[in-house]
C-alpha cells in the first residue's frame, strides 16, 4: 500500500471512530475512489491503536481516577460499569465474527444501516435527559453494552449506538458522548489485541509506515474528540444525521 493510501486511511479512522458516522461506509467510499479494495489489515490494527492512544491521552485524568478508585466489589464503580458495557460486544463479536464478515459486510447492508441508524439517531436526540456520567450505574452499563452490540452491524457506528443508548437512559448529550469516549478504551484495546492475535504479531508494513499510521490516526482522533465534545451541545446530532444520509446516497450511486 502506498504512503498516500496509508495517510488517507489513517485520517479516515481517526475522524470516523468517535463521530456517529460509519467507518465502514468511508472505507468502501475510499476503495471505490482509489481502487484499493484489499487494504492491509496491519493498517487497520495501528489505525485503531492510534485512536486508542488518542482517547487515553485526552481522558487521562478521568482514566487515572477510574484506576485509583477502582474497587472490584463496588458494582457501580465506573471501572466496573465500563467492563459491564464492554462484555456483550466481546461475546457477540467473538461468536458472530465469521457470519458478519461473510454476510453483513456488503455495500447494501451498510447503505441501509447508514439510513436506519441515522433515523434512530435523530429520534434519540429528542430524549432530553439530565443524568451525568456520575449517575452511571451497572444497570445502565449493561443496557448501553447491548446497544453497543449493534455496532457490529456494518454501517451502524459504535459511537452512534452508544450515544443513543445513553440518551435513551436519560443522559445529557455531552455526558452520553463521554460514555462513548470512555467505553472506547476497553473496546478499542480488545480490538487491537484481537487483530494482533489474528496477525500473529507479524506486520506487513515497515516501521516508518507503522509509525505514520499510528501518528496520523492519533492526531486526527485527538482533534475530533476535542471539537465534538465542545460542539455537541451547540450543534446537536442533526448534522451527523444529514451527513449519514448524504453518504448513503453517494454509496448507492457509485
Amino acid at each position: 500500500m502506498d504512503i498516500l493510501s496509508i495517510f488517507i486511511l489513517s485520517l479516515l479512522q481517526g475522524f470516523t471512530e468517535f463521530l456517529p458516522v460509519s467507518s465502514s461506509a468511508h472505507l468502501i467510499l475510499f476503495s471505490e475512489l482509489f481502487g484499493n479494495s484489499n487494504q492491509d489489515i496491519t493498517v487497520d490494527v495501528f489505525a485503531h491503536f492510534g485512536t486508542l492512544l488518542a482517547v487515553i491521552w485526552y481522558f487521562r485524568e478521568e482514566l487515572k481516577r477510574v484506576i485509583k478508585t477502582y474497587k472490584f466489589y463496588e458494582i457501580n464503580n465506573l471501572g466496573n460499569c465500563l467492563i459491564f458495557s464492554t462484555l456483550p460486544i466481546l461475546f457477540v463479536g467473538f461468536i458472530s465474527r465469521d457470519f458478519i464478515e461473510a454476510s453483513l459486510r456488503t455495500q447494501n447492508v451498510i447503505i441501509f444501516s447508514m439510513i436506519f441508524f441515522g433515523v434512530l439517531l435523530l429520534t434519540f436526540e429528542y430524549f432530553k435527559g439530565k443524568k451525568t456520567l456520575n449517575d452511571l450505574n451497572w444497570k445502565d452499563s449493561i443496557i448501553i453494552g447491548f446497544f453497543q452490540v449493534l455496532a457490529l452491524i456494518p454501517g451502524a457506528s459504535r459511537s452512534a449506538v452508544v450515544i443513543m443508548g445513553a440518551m435513551y437512559l436519560g443522559f445529557r448529550a455531552r455526558d452520553a458522548l463521554k460514555v462513548s469516549f470512555l467505553l472506547a478504551v476497553p473496546t478499542l484495546a480488545m480490538i487491537f489485541l484481537g487483530e494482533n492475535i489474528i496477525l500473529g504479531f507479524r506486520y506487513n508494513i515497515n516501521f516508518f509506515e507503522l509509525i505514520s499510521v499510528t501518528f496520523f490516526s492519533f492526531l486526527t482522533a485527538l482533534l475530533t474528540i476535542h471539537f465534538f465534545l465542545n460542539l455537541i451541545d451547540r450543534i446537536g446530532l442533526m448534522p451527523f444525521v444529514i451527513y449519514r444520509f448524504i453518504l448513503a446516497g453517494i454509496l448507492f450511486f457509485i
